[in-house]
């Protein structure tokens, strides 16, 4: 019998043997029979239908790749991997069905009738490669809905956070003020200001990379700048945060443009911050920039140590970067941040339709290089 025409037969009894699976997981020990077949039914018909299809060598490579999508709407493993998360399936949970979902197809097929023929071979080849599609589109939006969701809640943290982070900065603003206090209390009330300052930058690097996440990028809104004016503010505020440091300030051309502002000084000091943390106590952060013709190039060059080529794939991914560093490192006073500051820099030279790249060997170190093309998108800030 052929394979197809087996699961159109024997729906029920495959459906009967893969819910006694799905109850045994834990999220589904109380499930309903409708919450534990939820749309096993459809993937099953809709396999059923594509082994029934003729279909060319390349399309079997892709699917088998997972790389055949549909051509619009949800598939019924794209709503199976919604229902899933909603019912709080893990990721191997999910994975788990569908291998039991294979099993179940394949076992009670090979009970009930012969496999001998070179189109049985085919078929189970063909049922393997369409399991494996609907298991890699339920995987898909699985771990599409679980980042969505993550992003949004950095993106309600950090909005919460900058609420009680504000009313700290004040306060600190205004013991600054008062004079009468003594040179010890005044000390300690530009410690906290300072460190709410930084504290607020880091917050407005993780409200960055969740929005940028959620959306279309970081929103911009262009006007005419002086880049060079840009430059020196973040210099001049690096020196305060690091007096024993040695900045080197180098400029060359037309550095007036529209590009947004507040966004080139926050891309400009997250690339200092991160020469600062990087490099050699001893050595000078250097920064040129220089107007040509159609760009303006801006460049942070520090002494550090030679980067890999697996760091430097990964350099602008705090994610990725986090991942692959040791156990050791992901707690404790060895993690020093969480490496968004790059990441941000990134998607602002992005928005500006600009190009980041950055080079490391051992005889100049590291060098960051932004390139902003002078003609940028004008896009409302609110958009």
């Amino acid at each position: 019998m052929k394979l197809s025409a087996f699961i159109r037969e024997n729906l029920e009894p495959i459906l009967n043997e893969w819910e006694e699976f799905a109850a045994s997981l834990a999220p589904l020990e109380d499930a309903t029979k409708v919450e534990l077949r939820d749309h096993a039914a459809a993937v099953l018909r809709f396999i059923a239908t594509d082994l029934e299809t003729p279909q060319a060598e390349h399309q079997s490579i892709a699917k088998s790749r997972g790389l055949d999508r549909a051509l619009s709407g949800n598939t019924a493993a794209q709503l199976h991997a919604e229902e899933r998360v909603a019912a709080g399936f893990s990721g191997e949970q999910v994975m788990a069905e569908y291998r039991a979902l294979r099993s179940s197809v394949l076992r009670l097929w090979a009970k009930n009738a012969e496999i001998a023929t070179p189109d049985d071979i085919q078929d189970m080849i063909r049922f393997n490669e369409a399991i494996d599609q609907a298991q890699t589109e339920s995987m898909a939006r699985y771990a599409r809905m679980l980042r969505e969701a993550q992003n949004l809640f950095l993106a309600i943290l950090g909005h919460d956070v900058r609420t009680p982070l504000g009313a700290v900065s004040m306060g600190a603003q205004v013991l600054l003020m008062d004079q009468t206090l003594p040179s010890k209390a005044l000390k300690v009330g530009l410690r906290i200001l300072n460190s709410s300052k930084r504290m607020d930058a880091i917050v407005r690097d993780l409200l960055d990379f969740s929005t940028t996440h959620l959306g279309d990028g970081i929103p911009i809104d262009p006007s005419t700048v002086d880049l060079l004016e840009i430059c020196q503010h973040t210099i001049d505020e690096a020196k305060t945060f690091h007096p024993d440091r040695q900045f080197e300030l180098k400029s060359e051309g037309d550095l007036n443009g529209a590009w947004d502002g507040q966004r080139m000084g926050q891309a400009f000091s997250n690339l200092i911050s991160n020469a600062i943390q990087h490099s050699t106590p001893e050595s000078t952060i250097k920064v040129v920039i220089f107007g040509l013709n159609d760009e303006v190039v801006y460049e942070v060059k520090n002494a550090a140590e030679v980067f890999s080529p697996t760091k430097l794939r990964t350099l602008f991914d705090p994610i990725k970067r986090f991942a692959i560093r040791p156990a050791s490192e992901r707690v404790g006073a060895r993690m020093q941040n969480l490496g968004l500051g790059l990441y941000v820099v990134k998607e602002i030279v992005s928005a500006h339709d600009g190009k980041i790249s950055v080079t490391s060997n051992a005889d100049e170190g590291v060098t960051f290089t932004i390139r902003l093309p002078r003609q940028t998108p004008h896009r409302r800030s609110d958009d």
